[in-house]
């Protein structure tokens, strides 16, 4: 033991002093030299020869795996020193105080120490401990070092920093065109950090190999033996080519080799070393280790040739290109172990990884020939076990993709045989199951199209099908495949193999009619299921090449099995009420009766009938249908169901009849039927859309005592829904917060998803994306999932600040990114921000898109189109440059015209049933009259382009439309029709026609914008709670408003600061009487709903300018304050033309202008942009809203402010003042007589409206021709 010491300590201060000296390639005077990372300890020096008898576990207090001893502080403080560049040390101290001398004992004790006692290692002995065999750990001796050049490594650590600098730059360069997108995309950067993971890695093998190359060294001065050396480094270094350099493992390899040549003759045949060193060299890819492999496997016996020989030999034959040989070693393989299959399968991978497919071919014969010429027993099973270990290798089937095209050079050869086939069929076979009932889920590319996506080529995987067909179970087979790509847990969605169905489906359905093989109503059932959602998505009804339809699934049913199962009729009935497709309801109704005659056949679907009726909108249909359900059941003693009712209630709530689905659930639970949540579910979304807050809420209580269970999710979807309507977005969001907690909880049930939608949906219509992105990014927090309503209302919000084609991005790449396909609505809404900002040709582009994808159009996708193409015709026309000149009445847009009868040609009766929102639909548009939405954006165009003839012809149209699709004599136009209407009149200057269309919509407007007070539900057997009188101190009068004048109440006059950030709503809610009231009063009206409240804004505008055209000035008085009366309120657009109405006035109301201007709108003047002296052009985004030199560029809908038209009209207005001031009120026109008061003096106006008239006074002064038409004319 002490001699071992001895030569220990003489190697080790030789390499110390090896270590001391500078750095290769380094000048003398650097001061950075190779340090040690482990240093003798001070007790070295003083150790007794005592301890080196004792038991090293019982010096040692070491902890187990590396870990730190308790108080050391050295591994704690190692960064710190590193940071600092001092020299780190590890000092193991024994019990007593002394140092445990590891480097004294073999490697073999050592290991057995490490793994009982625990032996310190450093850093890279730790991290590599896994990589060596069983469990061995390379252990340091105690007085080795490891040296780094410092100014190396510092170099190399800062050329990194630079380079990922530069990635950063670049990465930052390439970025997203817009913010909001580079939020949406997915994060990118994995291949980077797996390259400097990979990195880091190398560099560990490097200084592991200088471990191993010193490990079999001639550093010691008494050495083992050569043999000894040898096999202690190949038993260190194994699997160490995996991690090492080229350089290095060929200096490894290099190393093994010279030791292998320095043995004896004698220790070269030892067979063990033999085996040892194959396995050793196999990996390692030059000449030498090459050669010496294939020697020592000829001169291995062939009785001491294990698996693990034919692996390592098959490598380098492989590797050589030696197939030959690689054939003869498999063959003699299966025939000498047990377990020669492993040989089989990793000659198998090889051929097929390298598309060798006569060498795989030649592998898999051998295999079953020697399986036929064994003796033992199992060789059937063993005969499976081929195509099994097959089957678990990877991603078989792009290999069977290019093994079938190798099947047709050699089918163009003609050098094709039966054995070549007969592989094809069970190698295509295997790679078919493989991909498609594997149970982890495939990583596929969502597309926009519904047939699209995935990266699957199924074409070419649709003819790998046909190499199936002369298997002796092929039809079982195509029905299991069939079933695997249709089932609930299949790999794909559905959509994105349809075409792969419809190749396994052809195929199958040749069998079955060749050999009388039925397939399983399962199996039809489901693909049932699936043909009727994919092609509910699709515009088209059928497509060029071969796809399986419905007619002709339910054909083959019938083939197959007589007719179609009642589970089959069942989901067929209720697919096509849901899609409101009358005439296959009416078929398949027809179906079940004669197949199906029972009553119990028919009871489940008879809610259906009134289902198809309600998503066509038809409430007298639905209420006929109602009618004939409870006729029937009472034919067999049956009540009605639940369903029954809850379908009747969702009908009334298709026509927006709040009124009707109130009275049916009242009704409903005085016959004692109990109702559910989908019975409340419709009447709280009528509430919400009138945003009668407390309406909702009265509901949710009673339905806490009427039903008595957990409440929903979308009941806070209504209450939020009814608070964002009212205006209040702050308790809107305190509501959501409430529901997280309960629904965290438990005690509501349901998903988030449709709450936050309705959040965001909100600030992006007011445009507030910072409000909008905060709330995505809280649900994104909260973990909600998103679906395609919530990346609609992003594309609102980009598309409100005019960046469409960001909001394109969106539906283009975001939406696939996270799963979500886009529909026609998104499309509309692209569309239509397109169309704002007058980029008609990309509108048109975004709408050829969606045609190309085949996706299903709306009503608001094709609304949209049609303006597009409107607005485009009218721009190639050139009609408005010819306004001013020869103007042709006659000129109308017929390539529109043109393409709006063939969408009513196309007009299908379920396209008003879809059930994802409706873009560009008026507040009140009921749904039965979709073609409104078409014809209203034509009838304005043409209006507005003095086409009357054209617009008397569409008018015609819709009505003769609406007697066919209704069977109504009287066709009333909805709002947004008469708003049309007017302003074709109105152009037309037909003033009397203008006032009977307004009188039309304010007689609509009063009817279904009215508020419905809740019942009080009760049951048959539950009495009615007495009615307590009011106390009489808390009556107070009504607040009719009915002056002769405005008043200036101090109450109103200064907005407080709620108003002011709110907007206008409240502020025009707050002052309901400044504005001048007729003298006549009105019958009473119902108060309009909160959410209703806007819905005149337009007809009042269209019918301002008609009585402002008249010089009906008190008219346009008593109209506005009869409105404001009633609980009406106007948008900014219809406050600023009523303005303006009022200074074009002769003489001008300009006190009454000034005041109301001051009250509404001038608190949310943000002020003038500065105008430099080269010329200001306005923003396009502020100039569409007539926003011009204000520092604003965008306006909330119900936010008022002061526009710049408006302000000059007022400038105008001073100055007619001060004329009249100086001239005298003379020439007065009649019809103002009695209204001096409204025109006020210029002291008046600087009481009253001192911030409009700083506003008019500081406008700057620009050479445009309003300002030189109305301010400086002569």
């Amino acid at each position: 033991m002490l001699e071992r010491a001895k030569a220990c300590l003489h190697s080790g201060a030789r390499d110390s002093l090896r270590c001391a000296q500078p750095a290769p390639g380094h000048h003398h005077y650097h001061h950075h030299h190779h340090r040690s990372t482990r240093t003798l300890h001070s007790s070295f020096w003083t150790h007794g020869a005592g301890d080196l008898e004792l038991p090293p576990w019982l010096l040692s207090s070491n902890p187990a795996h590396g870990l730190p001893a308790h108080g050391d502080s050295s591994a704690g403080n190692s960064r710190t020193r590193k940071k600092r560049g001092r020299e780190s040390t590890a000092t193991v101290e024994a019990s007593d105080g002394s140092l445990f001398l590891d480097f004294l004992y073999p490697p073999q004790a050592l290991a057995w120490l490490n793994q009982t006692g625990g032996q310190p290692r450093e850093k890279w002995e730790g991290r590599n401990a896994r990589r060596l065999p069983d469990g061995f750990v390379q252990t340091s001796r105690g007085y080795a070092s490891r040296a780094y050049p410092q100014p190396a490594r510092a170099q190399v650590h800062d050329e990194s920093e630079r380079d990922g600098q530069r990635r950063d730059d670049a990465s930052r360069r390439l970025g997203p065109s817009h913010p909001l997108i580079g939020e949406l995309l997915p994060e990118a950067g994995r291949a980077e950090e797996a390259g400097q993971v990979a990195t880091s890695e190398l560099e560990g093998g490097e200084d592991i190999a200088q471990e191993l190359i010193r490990l079999s060294g001639d550093d010691g001065e008494e050495q083992t033996d050569a043999m000894a050396k040898l096999r202690n480094t190949m038993s260190a270094s194994r699997d160490s080519y995996k991690r090492l350099s080229p350089e290095k493992a060929l200096l490894l390899s290099d190393r093994v080799l010279g030791l292998y040549d320095s043995l004896q003759d004698s220790d070269k045949e030892d067979s063990r070393l033999k085996v040892e060193l194959l396995c050793w060299l196999a990996p390692y890819m030059t000449t030498q280790a090459e050669a010496l492999c294939t020697e020592l496997y000829r001169t291995i016996p062939v009785e001491e040739r294990t698996l693990a020989v034919y692996q390592a030999a098959l490598n380098v034959f492989l590797r050589r290109g030696r197939h030959v040989q690689a054939l003869i070693l498999h063959k003699e393989a299966l025939q000498n172990i047990g377990n020669g299959d492993q040989v089989t399968k990793t000659f198998f991978t090889y051929a097929l990884l390298e598309h060798r497919w006569p060498l795989a071919m030649n592998v898999e014969s051998q295999h079953q020939a020697a399986l036929a010429s064994s003796q033992r027993d199992g060789g059937a099973s063993k005969t499976n076990m081929f195509w099994f270990q097959v089957s678990q290798i990877p991603q078989l089937l792009p290999h069977a993709m290019e093994f079938a095209k190798y099947l047709r050079s050699l089918a163009q050869a003609k050098t094709d045989n039966e054995q070549v086939y007969t592989f094809a069929r069970r190698f295509i076979r295997e790679a078919l199951l493989q991909e498609f009932e594997s149970p982890e889920r495939a990583r596929y590319k969502t597309s926009v199209a519904p047939q699209g996506g995935s990266s699957l080529p199924k074409h070419e995987i649709g003819k790998l099908f046909g190499h199936l067909r002369d298997l002796s179970d092929a039809a079982k087979l195509y029905e299991r495949l069939l079933f695997s790509m249709i089932s609930v847990n299949r790999r794909y969605p559905y959509a994105q193999i349809h075409r792969v169905v419809s190749f396994v489906y052809k195929e199958l359905r040749k069998k079955a009619a060749s050999e009388g093989y039925p397939m399983d109503e399962g199996v039809f059932l489901t693909l049932l299921d699936r043909l009727t959602h994919f092609w509910g998505a699709l515009a088209v009804k059928r497509e060029i090449h071969h796809s399986v339809s419905v007619n002709r699934l339910v054909s083959d049913w019938e083939v197959d099995h007589e007719k179609v199962s009642l589970d089959g009729v069942s989901h067929l009935l209720r697919w096509y009420s849901s899609q409101g497709d009358l005439a296959n309801f009416e078929k398949w109704w027809a179906y079940l009766i004669q197949h199906y005659p029972e009553f119990a056949a028919r009871k489940p679907l008879l809610a259906n009938k009134i289902y198809l009726h309600a998503r066509r909108a038809d409430l007298p249909k639905v209420k006929e249908a109602f009618g004939e359900v409870q006729e029937t059941l009472r034919e067999h003693d049956e009540s009605i169901p639940t369903a029954c009712w809850n379908t009747l209630i969702h009908a009334y709530s298709r026509d927006d009849d709040l009124q009707g689905g109130l009275d049916v659930l009242s009704d409903m639970v005085e016959q004692g039927f109990k109702p559910d949540e989908y019975s409340f579910q419709p009447v709280m979304e009528m509430l919400a859309r009138r945003g009668d807050v407390e309406g909702v809420r009265d509901l949710l209580h009673q339905y806490d005592t009427l039903v008595q269970k957990r409440r929903e999710a979308s009941f806070y979807g209504s209450l939020i829904q009814a608070l964002v309507n009212s205006g209040d977005m702050d308790e809107a969001e305190m509501v959501l917060k409430e529901a997280l907690v309960e629904v965290r909880s438990a005690r509501v049930r349901g998903s988030l998803t449709g709450s936050f939608n309705i959040i965001i949906t909100a600030y992006a219509l007011r445009r507030d994306v910072d409000a909008t992105m905060q709330t995505y990014r809280w649900m994104k927090s909260e973990n909600i999932r998103l679906d395609s309503e919530t990346f609609g209302a992003l594309i609102q919000a980009l598309a409100s600040y005019r960046q469409t084609h960001a909001a394109f991005k969106i539906l283009r790449v975001v939406m696939p990114e996270h799963g979500c396909r886009p529909t026609a609505f998104h499309y509309a809404l692209c569309m239509t921000g397109y169309i704002n900002q007058k980029m008609f040709k990309d509108a048109l582009e975004v709408h050829k898109h969606m045609t190309m994808r085949k996706i299903k159009p709306s009503i608001s996708s094709n609304a949209a189109y049609l303006e597009a193409r409107a607005r485009k015709e009218e721009i190639d026309k050139n009609l408005w440059d010819r306004r001013d000149h020869d103007w042709d009445s006659r000129v109308r847009l017929d390539e529109t015209m043109k393409d709006l009868k063939r969408l009513l040609q196309k007009f299908g009766e379920g396209d008003n049933a879809v059930k994802h929102p409706q873009h560009r639909s008026g507040p009140r548009t009921r749904v039965r009259s979709v073609s409104s939405a078409y014809f209203s954006t034509l009838i304005y165009i043409h209006g507005q382009t003095r086409c009357f003839a054209a617009v008397k012809q569409l008018l015609d149209e819709y009505r003769s439309l609406g007697r066919k699709v209704n069977g109504l004599t009287d066709i009333q136009a909805p709002i947004d029709m008469i708003g049309s209407l007017m302003m074709a009149h109105l152009t037309a200057g037909q003033h009397d026609e203008v006032e009977r269309c307004w009188d039309l919509a304010k007689e609509q407007a009063n009817e279904f914008s009215k508020t419905e007070p809740v019942p009080q539900l009760r049951s048959p057997n539950q009495d009615a709670e007495p009615e307590e009188p009011g106390d009489i101190l808390q009556l107070q009068p009504s607040s009719d408003a009915q002056e002769a004048g405005f008043q200036i109440d101090s109450k109103s006059t200064a907005p407080s600061k709620t108003t002011t950030d709110k907007g206008a709503s409240a502020s025009t809610k707050s002052s309901q009487t400044l504005v001048p009231s007729s003298d006549q009063s009105d019958a009473p009206t119902p108060k309009p709903s909160p959410g209703r409240s806007y819905i005149l804004s337009r007809p009042l505008r269209f019918y301002l300018y008609s009585l402002g055209a008249q010089q009906r000035m008190r008219d346009m008085l008593s109209i506005v304050s009869r409105l404001f009366t009633q609980g009406y309120t106007m948008d900014n657009s219809t406050w600023n033309a009523f303005i303006q109405l009022l200074c074009q006035s002769s003489p001008p109301l300009v006190l009454l202008a000034y005041t109301l201007t001051e009250r509404f709108l001038i608190p949310n003047f943000p002020g003038w942009a500065p105008v430099s002296a080269n010329g200001y052009v306005p923003h396009a985004s502020a100039r569409q809203q007539g926003l011009q030199y204000i520092r604003a560029r965008y306006l909330s809908p119900g936010q008022l402010m002061p526009q710049y038209k408006t302000l000059v009209h007022l400038g105008a207005a001073v100055l007619q003042l001060r004329s009249i001031e100086a001239m005298g009120r003379r020439g007065q026109i009649d019809d103002l007589a009695g209204m001096d008061k409204y025109i006020g003096s210029m002291r008046q106006l600087r009481k009253e409206a001192p911030r409009t008239l700083f506003a008019v006074q500081s406008m700057p002064k620009v050479d445009d021709a309003l300002q030189n038409r109305l301010l400086r004319r002569q």
